[in-house]
């Protein structure tokens, strides 16, 4: 139990043999506000000292699941999680991903090839500190890719050799996420699941428990927006990624939706802990892992997956205004 009496479950992640907090560290804010080739590609600037203020507080919670990528930060997310596991109090698994090529000033570029994977895997290890990863993704692969065999083989090798334990893929689709458990022998899958985007629900999530494949639910307050503290007229950071994905028409719409949704929230729960509760609810669904950039949000994030279960009415939430 975390120091504010918070009693954090642990499901277990797929057949994978793990048992991971459900609600995990999700490590892409950390990285840190950056723009590569002139594309932003973060959350806004971050200081150091808080990032690892915020994955201290999260272990002392009970915390002890964390997503990265090498691409966060150029690395830098994956060197801060180094950092804060030497203070660790308990044993924490690490998951990041592998595929994104970011190399200022270069544009931005996707490479599966064994070569660069097997690379980028030991840039990863010696980051974070470690001899071996609990859990390595591919990062948003093509369907070309995760249907041609080479990739799953230098999984398979690092996975003989002793570097990764496991092996899995984030995707932005779920239709990626079903040819994956076809050809790729995929032990989780990591996708985007929110009130605002419940598509994976009617085939992923079955197929993905019948199979024993472990789901990790990403974004599960959609960017922040689910945490309702964005008004009408919000406009993101010159260094914020979401200053793209929602340019300001989207994202007043967006945010209307919100709005709707805040106001069927049962009184005494606020948007977000019904969202993060929302995220966990379907069986298939091993670990959530919210973005986490302070101490505070850290605390918010595991306090919601201790509030009281969703009413029929807060379950059903995922289907209004055409969500």
């Amino acid at each position: 139990m975390g120091e504010t009496g918070v009693n954090l479950r642990r499901r277990h992640l797929g057949h994978t043999g793990l048992t991971v907090s459900e609600i995990g560290f999700g490590a892409w804010a950390i990285g840190g506000g950056f723009n590569v080739a002139g594309l932003r590609l973060g959350y806004g600037e971050t200081n150091d000292e808080e990032s690892l203020a915020a994955l201290a507080r999260a272990f002392a919670l009970g915390v002890n699941f964390v997503d990265t990528a090498d691409a966060y930060g150029m690395g830098r997310s994956e060197s801060l999680i180094g950092k804060a596991l030497k203070s660790s109090p308990r044993r924490v698994y690490l998951a990041t991903k592998v595929g994104n090529v970011r190399r200022d000033p270069e544009p931005p570029r996707k490479d599966f090839s064994p070569e660069y994977i097997r690379q980028a895997c030991d840039l990863s290890l010696h980051r974070m500190g470690v001899t071996s990863l609990d859990l390595y993704q591919l990062h948003n692969p093509s369907r070309e890719v995760i249907t041609d065999g080479r990739v799953w083989e230098v999984l398979r090798e690092l996975k003989h050799k002793g570097k990764i334990s496991h092996y899995g893929i984030s995707i932005g689709d779920p239709e990626e996420g079903l040819l994956a458990i076809r050809h790729g022998e995929v032990e989780t899958i990591q996708l985007t699941y929110h009130l605002l985007d419940t598509r994976a629900a009617t085939e992923l999530f079955p197929e993905a428990e019948k199979r024993g494949v472990g789901i990790i639910v990403r974004e599960p307050l959609a960017n922040g927006l689910l945490t309702g503290k964005y008004g009408p007229g919000h406009r993101f950071a010159d260094t914020d990624h979401r200053r793209d994905k929602y340019p300001p028409e989207k994202l007043q719409q967006v945010l209307a939706r919100v709005e709707k949704l805040k106001a069927l929230v049962r009184p005494g729960r606020t948007l977000a802990q019904a969202a993060i509760r929302f995220a966990l609810a379907p069986m298939a669904v091993s670990a959530v892992i919210p973005g986490v950039k302070t101490a505070q949000q850290a605390e918010e994030n595991v306090a919601a997956a201790s509030s009281a279960e969703l009413t029929k009415e807060e379950l059903a939430l995922g289907g209004v205004n055409g969500a």
